[in-house]
């Protein structure tokens, strides 16, 4: 005959390992159902700092700017908008405002650019054709035709760029920012 204490024991084993493959399966969805949203989320979060920076025509960060017809060969230097595609953490804004640069040309035919953003706060540097200079509205700082300081208020020179002519008539400048107030040209 058997002990009824030994039928108790079997069924309170079933019931326990039933117990803990209901408790398991739970944890198992529950968990899935937790980790799915969280790695999209997280997806979405770190996806400004896996963007990578795109560049101009080829990839090469060179962006057109304007035509050499509107440049004087030693004539003074010409104020150029410069756009491109502008990404501000998840928001990306196609042709947007990015910043200027000066353009001059001299007697060779040679180019020159500059970044128009002062070095010493980062104000937004005017061409003055009387006085041959360039001047920042916002605390005078002051550079000569090829960019080098005047005074002792900027840290360095205007910011110098690369430029290139294509299609014979296309100036192309390598834009960049560079920091502010440092003496040494820092990219940012």
């Amino acid at each position: 005959m058997t002990d009824p204490s030994d039928h108790e024991s079997t069924a309170h084993q079933d019931d326990m390992r039933r117990g803990f493959l209901f408790k398991f399966s739970a944890a198992l969805v529950g968990g899935l159902s937790a980790i799915i949203p969280v790695a999209f989320g997280g997806g979405f979060f770190l996806t400004p700092l896996l963007k990578k920076k795109k560049g101009g025509e080829d990839g090469d960060s060179f962006l057109l700017v304007g035509s050499t017809d509107s440049l004087t060969p030693g004539g003074p230097p010409r104020a150029f908008r410069v756009s491109g595609t502008k990404t501000d953490a998840w928001t990306t804004y196609a042709e947007a405002a990015i910043g200027s640069v000066y353009v001059s040309m001299n007697e060779a035919g040679d180019l020159s650019a500059f970044n128009a953003t002062c070095p010493h706060l980062g104000c937004t540097v005017n061409y003055k054709a009387d006085a041959n200079s360039y001047i920042c509205p916002c605390h005078d700082s002051a550079f000569k035709p090829d960019g080098e300081r005047t005074n002792e208020i900027p840290p360095r020179p205007m910011d110098s760029l690369e430029v290139e002519i294509r299609n014979n008539t296309e100036v192309w400048v390598k834009f960049q920012n560079f920091r502010a107030g440092t003496s040494e040209k820092i990219p940012v």
